[in-house]
Formats: structure tokens, sequence, C-alpha cells
């Protein structure tokens, strides 16, 4: 559960497992994120063999990867928080923690209270739509061609960003922590 530098495109990535049941929770969701992935990509050959083959394209196609894609982003959303491979703007903030380290630690703590925030806004605002969607019925699709029920891909925004957020929770603990033993050990300039 740490930033890791990512820059070196030739450098193996640092091998991490799982070190608590929160670990194995989020990696396991990463997991189903990669197994949806490959899902997705069976049924859109599927579908494109059977509309150049047989004339004959696979209801919902369209509906099912437009879901896909949000159910895929927040199953892997935390495990990517989790070990570093977050996308992020590195020109100010690593020179920036090589000249001051305490401080740096503490503007990417700042920054991760930032993603707490957001991802806890993003659950909560999901929050009821999950339950109406769940009380309605809600579907998504033709009637009698193609539906599918929404409160699925809901429930995975919902879960994703809480777990997101708990992780941006880690990761501003993380790196107070960790200023507060630099600064114990009068490590840093600051």
């Amino acid at each position: 559960m740490s930033y890791e530098a990512n820059t070196d495109l030739e450098a193996a990535p640092v091998p991490s497992a799982p070190s608590s049941p929160f670990g194995y929770l989020v990696d396991g969701l990463n997991g189903l994120g990669s197994l949806v992935i490959a899902a997705v990509m069976v049924l859109m050959c599927a579908d494109v063999f059977m509309r150049n083959a047989f004339n004959q394209p696979i209801d919902g196609v369209a509906e099912m990867v437009a879901m896909s894609i949000i159910v895929i982003v927040f199953l892997q959303l935390p495990s990517t928080l989790r070990h570093g491979r977050m996308s992020r703007a590195d020109l100010f903030l690593d020179p920036f923690m090589l000249k001051r380290p305490r401080a740096g630690l503490r503007l990417r703590a700042l920054f991760s209270v930032f993603g707490v925030f957001a991802c806890a806004v993003i659950a909560y605002a999901t929050w009821p739509l999950l339950m109406r969607a769940w009380g309605d019925n809600e579907f998504l699709g033709i009637e009698g061609v193609f539906t599918f029920p929404t409160w699925p891909m809901r429930f995975v925004v919902t879960l994703g960003a809480a777990l997101a957020a708990v992780q941006y929770a880690l990761l501003v603990w993380h790196d107070l922590s960790d200023s507060a033993r630099a600064a114990a050990h009068g490590a840093g300039h600051e």
C-alpha cells in the first residue's frame, strides 16, 4: 500500500501480495474486473462473427458493453489505488518530494483526502439509485428483445466507490505516518 515510482517501463513491477482481508477483497474485485473484460471481448467477437457469418447480431451487446465499462472501472479502482497505479501528473509532486520529503508526503496525503471526498460522494449519491433500481426493478434495454437489470451495475459502482474511499483513507494514514516518522527521525529539511 504505497506509491511506487512507475516511470521505469523497463523494470518489472514490484510484486505486492494482498496482506490483509481488505487487500484480498480489492485484489479479488480487480481479478473479477479482468474476467469481465475477457467476457466482453468474447461477447463482442461472438457478435461480430454472428453478424458476418449469419446476419444475426446478438441482442443487447451494445447495452452490455456500455454497462460493463462502468463495472470494470469500479471493480478495479480500489486495487489500482492500492498498488500505486492510478494515473496522475507527477511533474510537480515527484521533484517536490525529492527536495522536501515530509512536506511532499503531507501534500500527497492532502490529495488523497480529496480522493476520499470524491469517492465518498460517488458512493453516497449512488446508494439511493441502487435502492430505487432494486425496488422498482429497473432494467436496461428493449422489453421483449433484450432487458438487463440495472441494480448490479449500481451495486458495483456503490461498492467500488466506497472501497476506493477507504483505500484513499488508508493512503492518507500511510503518508501522514511516514511524514511523522520522518519528522521523529529528523529526516528532510522542513
